[in-house]
């Protein structure tokens, strides 16, 4: 037999530790539940043998957990079947939802061997779906997507009697890339002294909440000089996710420009929520969210499991003078920036500007953290999909927001995971409708200053 080699957590693994950490009560929080549903006839007993071919294709499905003296080590299992796959028919909307938020909720107990749940369902609606809950140890968002896509692809070659899909990336060789980059004492210095310049070079930046200013407003009154709240709460961390629709005319006007200008739908998604949370702080134009980028970069990287994201951070002072046009130019800018040092860990950054600013380990002055998910209509190897995405139920930031393309192409989907004793509903509804609202005149009117579109929010 051969000797099982175990690895350190990497620094995207050690962000999710971060996560745990502060939600030590409610495990759930490191785990990504999900769900597809599509209008092809699945055959379930097809589609179980699918899943044991993906799990022996999929190196990350094969990771396991164990603590040795107090660390978290991870190695890979040889093979592994799954033998005992639920398959559920659910005969109303409610019971569909209830039944897969409830599983949403429950922890992936990834120090026990599972580190992930798979429901093989038949939608209330005749449709067929595939839900997993995946431990975000193992797979980020990104991973599920791909987990879905060769999933697919791998049923297609079974039902068609064709050769199996090319073979997926190793998950194991980047976790020795990203183990590489950490003992490369240069590659990091360089990185941490670019990171350094960065948090200084535009001072200490100022928390601008999707709630407005009051929180902060109420702990300058005793301290003048306060520019952070408390953002972490492991005890009050209930979360709610709120799924907002875009209608099919703003959806065109803002995926028409995307096209037109060539620019980043994330860079433009974000300007229009700065815009808003700007005008409701003081229209302080110092913003700084947390960016998730997935770092996979090789063609085999693109096509692996497990956890590469990022949290990347992503602030900027902008000037009310600026046309909508430049804005996204100097996102687009600080993206580029941004993603050159993606390697340099959040545990590290983050003790850099804690450092560099006197935090303490609870505080804050990030607004949130964003996705764009780059889902496109055949990113599922051509099947026709509706992706789901559910709440744990608890969550260790007040906001997490993530906007995407719907499945048919032409329209956009916007979601946001929230703490409601920070933020409430009413505030994610008008954060959602303005942030859509800016980017409709934006979008229009490139030509107008950021200080004449939020005069017009």
């Amino acid at each position: 037999m051969a000797e099982i080699k175990y690895y350190p957590l990497t620094p995207p693994q050690e962000m999710i530790g971060v996560m745990l950490k502060y939600s030590f009560f409610h495990k759930q929080v490191v785990q990504i539940p999900t769900s597809i549903v599509t209008t092809r006839v699945i055959d379930f007993d097809l589609m179980k043998k699918a899943i044991n071919i993906e799990i022996e294709r999929n190196d990350s499905m094969r990771l396991r957990f164990t603590k040795k003296k107090g660390k978290t080590l991870q190695y890979f299992i040889p093979e592994y079947k799954l033998t005992d796959i639920p398959v559920m028919e659910f005969k109303t909307k409610e019971e569909q939802e209830s039944t897969l938020e409830a599983d949403a909720c429950k922890a992936v107990k990834f120090l026990k061997g599972e580190t992930f749940r798979i429901i093989l369902f038949k939608s209330y609606d005749g449709k067929y779906g595939i839900y997993s809950n995946i431990s975000h140890f193992v797979m980020d968002a990104a991973a599920g997507f791909i987990f879905y896509a060769d999933l697919f692809s791998v049923y297609d070659a079974l039902e068609k009697g064709t050769e199996m899909p090319r073979p997926m990336g190793s998950y194991e060789k980047v976790i020795g890339k990203e183990l590489a980059y950490i003992n490369n004492a240069e590659k990091v210095k360089k990185d941490e002294d670019a990171y350094r310049e960065f948090f200084l070079k535009d001072g200490e930046p100022i928390y601008n909440g999707a709630h407005g200013s009051a929180k902060l407003d109420a702990l300058q009154q005793k301290n003048p000089d306060a520019r952070q709240i408390g953002i972490f709460d492991p005890i009050h961390d209930k979360c709610l996710l709120q799924k907002l629709p875009v209608s099919a005319e703003d959806s065109k006007a803002i995926l028409d420009y995307i096209t037109e200008a060539g620019v980043s739908p994330e860079c433009l998604v974000q300007l229009g929520m700065r815009l808003h949370i700007a005008n409701i702080n003081h229209r302080r134009m110092d913003s700084f969210f947390m960016s998730l980028c997935t770092r996979r970069r090789t063609l085999e990287e693109k096509h692996c499991g497990g956890s590469v994201t990022a949290s990347l951070p992503w602030r900027i002072v902008m000037d009310e003078k600026w046309t909508f046009t430049e804005a996204l130019a100097q996102l687009q800018d600080l993206q580029g920036w941004i993603f050159r040092h993606a390697n340099y860990p959040f545990t590290a950054w983050r003790d850099l500007e804690a450092g560099l600013y006197n935090y303490s380990k609870t505080a804050g002055s990030t607004t949130m953290m964003f996705s764009w998910l780059p889902l496109e209509p055949d990113s599922l190897n051509g099947w026709d999909y509706e992706f789901t995405g559910y709440s744990m139920g608890r969550y260790c930031l007040p906001l997490y927001s993530y906007a995407m393309k719907a499945s048919d192409g032409n329209s956009l989907k916007f979601a946001y995971l929230h703490r409601p004793n920070y933020i409430s509903v009413e505030n994610i509804e008008d954060m959602h409708n303005q942030t859509i609202k800016a980017l409709n005149i934006g979008c229009k009117n490139p030509e107008l200053t950021l200080g004449e579109i939020m005069d017009r929010l």
